[in-house]
């Protein structure tokens, strides 16, 4: 959806509309109103930005600088956007980011996410101010400029009785545009997320995209995640989980005694992430195909000392959360470029779990949990929607111990279980199907997708050779890398020195042309560019941007 669709629908963020929810119960409703939630309050930001846009590290300009934080707290009352259906009942914030503050599973009465009982700003985001809550949405950068301001939003019963909520925008910075659409379905216990990212611009931009929900939790909560080894940030060591090399199980939230834990998934092919509290006996799954979010992120302030210091800076009841992030690239360190006139399209699912003592597997269908006990193998099944007849099914290296026919549905969990003096040695497989046999979910004992052989810790840094050593390609890449990290004028000078070696690279060529246009440098753009459409003439690219020139 582009922004004029966005205003066109319904209206912008600054402005709230007001409609009245349907009453037909067979449908979604979707409606905006008031919200009161405690907020504290902001001195006047800073109207001079640095104008760093060809060497960060944070590019600002021409956005105010939001770092005169009072520690006053009032009351305010928000416009708000509310999406409800028979087992969900979420609450949007355009005037916040566009943030999902929250999501209540009306079967459990919990929350799903963190609803944060104030907006309490730490200078954290990109601009200073950001707030911890709910789901942000991160692009083309981290806590982006928009985290804690008023974005564009639209909302509207579907005519297939779902119900959407928009929020969505056009950074003033490059001019992509991010739109999110939530929406929620008659009959499902899920949350959809549809996520669209353009480049409006005339030149390709950096860009990454980071999932980021706050997720409330306690010292016996559980973050189940279907990988066997983790990354740090920048790839510079390979550590085991939930167990690391320091004999931490890292799942258990209240383990988190070291400082922060910030790691990613790593040799895991598996499309879900889950958050489970024995306290409450609820949870989370979050589930996006690899072909969609293929990367995972957890990250916790910890339990130390400095932890506890920021559930105090960040909330009036020193709650604890830990963020469970999905994103498009192995971690965020990595950028790619989102090339003029692109579109990239992808979808997540959040699933509410409720009453199942855990999380083995989910999907965009169902949930599964599959333990052990003293005397028995037990399997507990959430469904998201109502299956009619479903077969619910306990095997070993492929015999059924045990196995019913039953109606399935949210507000049930279903379960199943077989006596230990009835199992081989082998792993137990819990399977969901349809009457057909169709799969809804499944999940075999000890088994996921997962690299077995992975060698653990440090890993080196990537080097160049030293300058008289390096290849054409090697002054591709140093230039290209400077290029992902926003730093323009060290990536042309990277270029300009490889053609001084190499002064017949179509490449090197290609590279400084197409910097050049973006950096203004129009007659240095045309000589570089002309020599690459001379010497390939189909060269798209080289043509696009020389009309630029």
């Amino acid at each position: 959806m582009n922004r004029l669709a966005v205003l066109v629908l319904v209206c912008i963020a600054q402005f709230s509309c007001v409609i009245e929810p349907q009453r037909d119960e067979g449908n979604v409703r979707v409606w905006a109103g008031d919200f009161l939630l405690p907020a504290y309050t902001e001195g006047p930001p800073d109207p001079n930005p640095p104008f760093e846009y060809f060497e960060p590290p944070r590019i600002n300009y021409p956005y105010t600088i939001r770092d005169n934080l009072t520690g006053q707290r009032e009351d305010r009352v928000w416009n708000a956007l509310f999406l409800e259906n028979e087992y969900l009942r979420c609450t949007v914030l355009p005037e916040i980011g566009g943030h999902l503050y929250s999501c209540i599973d009306k079967l459990s009465g919990e929350e799903v996410f963190y609803a944060n009982p104030s907006i309490k700003l730490s200078k954290i985001g990109y601009r200073g101010a950001w707030a911890a809550f709910g789901l942000e949405f991160n692009f083309p950068v981290s806590h982006n400029w928009m985290s804690t301001s008023p974005v564009d939003f639209a909302y509207r019963e579907n005519a297939d009785g779902s119900g959407s909520v928009w929020v969505g925008n056009v950074d003033r910075v490059v001019g992509t545009q991010w739109t999110v659409e939530l929406r929620l379905r008659p009959g499902r216990a899920a949350l959809e997320q549809h996520t669209t990212l353009y480049n409006r611009s005339d030149f390709r931009h950096r860009f990454y995209w980071w999932t980021n929900a706050a997720v409330r939790v306690w010292d016996d909560s559980r973050v189940l995640y279907p990988m066997t080894h983790t990354a740090s940030h920048g790839f510079r060591d390979i550590d085991t989980w939930p167990v690391d090399s320091r004999g931490t199980d890292n799942s258990v939230v209240g383990n988190h005694v070291f400082g922060p834990v910030s790691r990613f998934s790593h040799g895991s092919r598996e499309p879900y992430m889950s958050v489970y509290h024995p306290r409450t006996d609820a949870g989370v799954v979050h589930y996006s195909s690899r072909l969609d979010l293929p990367s995972k992120k957890i990250w916790s302030f910890g339990g130390d000392d400095r932890g506890l210091d920021w559930r105090e800076a960040l909330s009036d009841d020193e709650s604890a959360y830990v963020e469970i992030q999905a994103g498009l690239f192995r971690n965020q360190e990595t950028y790619e470029f989102l090339e003029p006139g692109e579109r990239i399209r992808f979808s997540e699912t959040w699933v509410p779990v409720r009453a199942i003592g855990g999380i083995s597997r989910g999907n965009a269908d169902a949930v599964v949990h599959l333990e052990r006990t003293d005397s028995s193998v037990l399997a507990r099944f959430n469904t998201v929607a109502r299956l009619d007849t479903a077969r619910v099914l306990l095997a070993q290296d492929g015999v059924v111990l045990r196995e019913m026919e039953t109606t399935a549905e949210p507000s049930r969990v279903l379960r199943l279980e077989a006596p230990l003096s009835d199992l081989g040695p082998g792993p137990v497989t819990a399977r969901l199907e349809t009457r057909s046999g169709d799969e809804v979910v499944a999940h075999t004992e000890g088994r996921w997708d997962v690299d077995e052989d992975v060698p653990v810790g440090p890993v080196a840094a990537p080097t160049l050779p030293p300058v008289e050593e390096r290849s054409e390609g090697h002054w591709m890449e140093a230039g290209d890398g400077e290029e992902r990290e926003g730093r323009r004028l060290r990536a042309r000078a990277l270029y300009v020195a490889g053609l001084s070696r190499f002064p017949e690279s179509l490449a090197l060529k290609r590279a400084l042309g197409r910097l050049d246009v973006v950096l203004k440098r129009y007659a240095s753009a045309a000589e570089h560019l002309t020599f690459a459409t001379n010497r390939v003439t189909t060269d798209r690219e080289s043509w696009y941007y020389l009309g630029h020139a």
